[in-house]
């Protein structure tokens, strides 16, 4: 047996996620006999580079300046729908298509926040979550998989049904850029985790997170196997260091400012209400 220690950024950390999503045993099954659905973020944008070659529109964001979105007029699909070898931007379409999903069918949505328990929730910073909240619901009512993509960065103190509960996108009267509300999520968790269990076959836990400079949000890990995997794990690994690009459609990765296109749909925005300095 070897055991191996190892510290991921974020950006490396969403790498490794969305190279072993590629390998779940529901995204291959899916992937041969029925859809998936690709709910558009950084982590899955890296997926649908790998499958369709293209990157996604991204929504929401923290960024230094707070909680954010997009600032300009992006028309990229945020969110698509694969079939086979077909293609569909289903961003006018997602509460309909989410509907005709079922059990043989996937989606893959990121998260904003993770707890202890094994739950993940979704920020939301327009009415009802846009059509994005309102697809959800389909997720939860036809029972079809659901893979949660999303790093351990965004583990989060706190029991996430109580935390949705007290919050509410409209209780804020001041935010660091728009404020929010949550959208739970039903689903798999799938974090750094679980993606080094599944691609090496060995066994993975946290011992720390943290890091300074272009390491903020770093998480260190422990990994114990056979002396072959944890070999293998290790070229796995090299071949992720280093990655620091933030998958996306260049334009939507621009945030929004005041006067922006969405702007008007933002409340609590201390930048808006002239609370806050750019």
């Amino acid at each position: 047996m070897s055991l191996l220690q190892f510290t991921l950024t974020v950006e490396e950390g969403k790498e490794l996620i969305s190279r072993a999503i590629l390998h779940h045993p529901f995204f291959r099954e899916s992937y041969k006999k029925g859809k998936i659905l690709l709910k558009g973020g950084t982590t899955v944008s890296r997926i649908a580079e790998k499958v369709t070659g293209k990157p996604l529109r991204i929504c929401g964001r923290i960024t230094p300046r707070g909680t954010v979105s997009g600032g300009e007029d992006c028309r990229a699909a945020h969110s698509i729908l694969i079939k086979g070898k077909r293609l569909q931007n289903i961003d006018a379409s997602i509460i309909e298509v989410s509907q005709q999903l079922g059990p043989e069918d996937l989606v893959i949505c990121g998260a904003n926040a993770i707890d202890g328990k094994g739950r993940a929730a979704l920020m939301a910073g327009s009415p009802g979550g846009g059509n994005v909240g309102q697809a959800i619901n389909s997720w939860f009512v036809e029972g079809t998989r659901v893979i949660i993509a999303v790093g351990l960065e965004k583990l989060i103190p706190g029991d996430l049904v109580e935390i949705v509960n007290r919050t509410g996108r409209k209780k804020a009267d001041i935010s660091w850029g728009m404020s929010v509300g949550l959208l739970l999520l039903p689903g798999e968790v799938f974090n750094e985790i679980k993606a080094v269990e599944l691609l090496s076959g060995v066994s993975c836990y946290a011992l720390g997170a943290g890091g300074l400079g272009n390491a903020n949000g770093s998480i260190v890990l422990e990994a114990t196997g056979s002396t072959d995997r944890i070999n293998s794990l290790v070229q796995l690994l090299k071949e992720i260091k280093g990655e620091v690009k933030i998958s996306g459609v260049a334009a939507s990765l621009v945030e929004c400012f005041v006067g922006s296109q969405r702007c008007k749909l933002h409340r609590g925005c201390g930048y808006k209400k002239g609370v806050l300095t750019e």
